[in-house]
């Protein structure tokens, strides 16, 4: 199946190595008080700027040097906008880092390659802060109360642009899987979508990651605004399985449908990419690794992420790296009818 082929790759092909420390990688001393800048691509209020955010906090300690980090956010164009941005504009010193969405990564092969202005193969991959496991949402009140109703039952979901979870998930379902959506385009960020679901605008949104949604926005459930009616990644997420939240798997048989929905969701596994441009001197990119690595294991920053319930399941640089160069030489028909998928409108 494609999902153990990816991802057994990548990780056959990342060797153990020993963490180089700070002292041992910076050696023109580059990060000495140098003062960084984290671009996040999206919104703030969104799960990617928590994440961004509580990592910039942790961060610099560990990169040393008296080192500091400023932050903004560039949101646009699902990802897009930041990302070539940071292969055309953004210094490439090591010096900036950018937080974007993995469908950007992967736009030039699941999207329409003629929008993407940079090459994903050559970006450094700094490491990845958590994969994520999305969900379908849907109104409380609505007709459709499980997934297998919305096979038959028409459910108006939110949207943003192409490259986002939230407008390629929904296109995804309806291609590959035969649900009745009708995708309504123009929602920025999760947290308009949040808020159009309770102004009643639309029926529901989908490929909201399950963290976030529990840390952001957990009235939803709380309140019985919305019910979950399906689960999308790799593997089913414990705590929404546990909830009773079927996953998608269990809706397809169609063996060639099964491999470009696995194709969509291996790029889930690093779920909160952090990159660099490319043409960093290795060195710096090895300290950013070590600096990285390094703030997953900090209990300080596990306990802010505790305190906001985002979950911790990194990815190292050269995993993600690896993922990002699979995803490329996988099969071109997948590719191709992934790319379909996502881009289909009615």
């Amino acid at each position: 199946m494609k999902k153990i082929t990816i991802l057994a790759a990548a990780t056959a092909a990342v060797l153990p190595l020993s963490i180089p420390t700070v002292s041992s990688v910076a050696a023109d001393d580059f990060y000495k008080e140098r003062q960084l800048v984290l671009t996040i691509a999206s919104r703030p209020g969104g799960g990617f700027n928590a994440y961004g955010r509580s990592l910039a906090k942790h961060f610099t300690k560990h990169l040393g040097q008296k080192s500091s980090i400023i932050v903004k956010n560039m949101p646009g164009a699902g990802g897009r906008k930041a990302t070539a941005w940071l292969a055309k504009i953004a210094p490439k010193d090591g010096s900036n880092l950018l937080g974007t969405m993995p469908g950007s990564l992967v736009e030039p092969i699941l999207g329409d390659p003629k929008r993407v202005k940079y090459n994903p193969l050559k970006f450094g991959y700094v490491g990845s802060a958590s994969g994520f496991t999305t969900m379908c949402l849907v109104r409380h009140e609505h007709p459709a109360k499980s997934f297998k109703d919305m096979m038959k039952t028409q459910v108006i979901m939110g949207g943003d642009q192409i490259g986002s979870t939230t407008h390629d998930q929904a296109n995804m379902f309806r291609n590959l899987v035969g649900a009745k959506i009708k995708l309504v385009k123009g929602y920025s960020g999760t947290k308009n979508l949040v808020l159009a679901i309770q102004q009643k605008e639309i029926d529901g949104f989908c490929g909201y990651a399950w963290a976030s949604l529990m840390s952001r926005a957990p009235h939803l459930i709380k309140d019985k605004i919305v019910r979950l009616v399906v689960q999308f990644g790799l593997d089913p997420h414990p705590a929404a399985t546990k909830a009773g939240i079927p996953p998608v798997w269990d809706f397809v048989k169609d063996k060639k449908k099964i491999a470009a929905l696995e194709l969509l969701a291996s790029t889930q596994t690093f779920g909160r990419p952090y990159i660099t441009p490319a043409n960093v001197p290795k060195a710096r990119l090895a300290s950013l690794r070590a600096a990285f690595d390094a703030t997953m294991k900090d209990p300080a920053f596990k306990k802010d992420m505790a305190k906001s319930r985002l979950s911790i399941q990194p990815t190292s640089g050269a995993k993600v790296q690896k993922l990002i160069e699979n995803i490329y030489h996988s099969d071109a028909a997948t590719q191709k009818l992934a790319r379909w998928a996502i881009s289909k409108s009615e």
